[in-house]
């Protein structure tokens, strides 16, 4: 049961950025959401419409790895393919609360 639950949260990620589902990613985030990147903190419609305009320059996400997860926390990371050809490592840090995510923060490292 434990690794049932475990993969549950890194599923769901990976389905909805693979559908680009983002209402269904919107309504996944608690309504005290904050994404933290770097010097940017982003609440959660905010967060939402930068994702789409993100995904819109990304060729490709691969080598999905999950890192941990369980009830309160998963942190993941992948490689990040813009459609410009440059390449990101990018680890991701999610917090949760009352079920959903409730705090998110990433960073990219750009790779050869």
């Amino acid at each position: 049961m434990r690794l049932e639950m475990t993969l549950e949260k890194y599923k769901k990620v990976l389905r909805l950025v693979e559908q680009r589902n983002w209402q269904e990613m919107e309504e996944w985030l608690h309504e005290d959401f904050m994404y933290i990147k770097e010097t940017a903190l982003m609440d959660r419609e905010e967060h939402v419409k930068n994702l789409e305009k993100e995904f819109a320059s990304k060729q490709a996400i691969n080598q999905n790895e999950l890192l941990h997860e369980d009830e309160d926390m998963m942190a993941f990371k992948h490689i990040v393919t813009q459609k410009n050809g440059k390449k990101f490592r990018v680890t991701q840090i999610q917090l949760y609360k009352d079920g959903k995510v409730w705090r998110e923060m990433s960073n990219a490292i750009k790779i050869k």
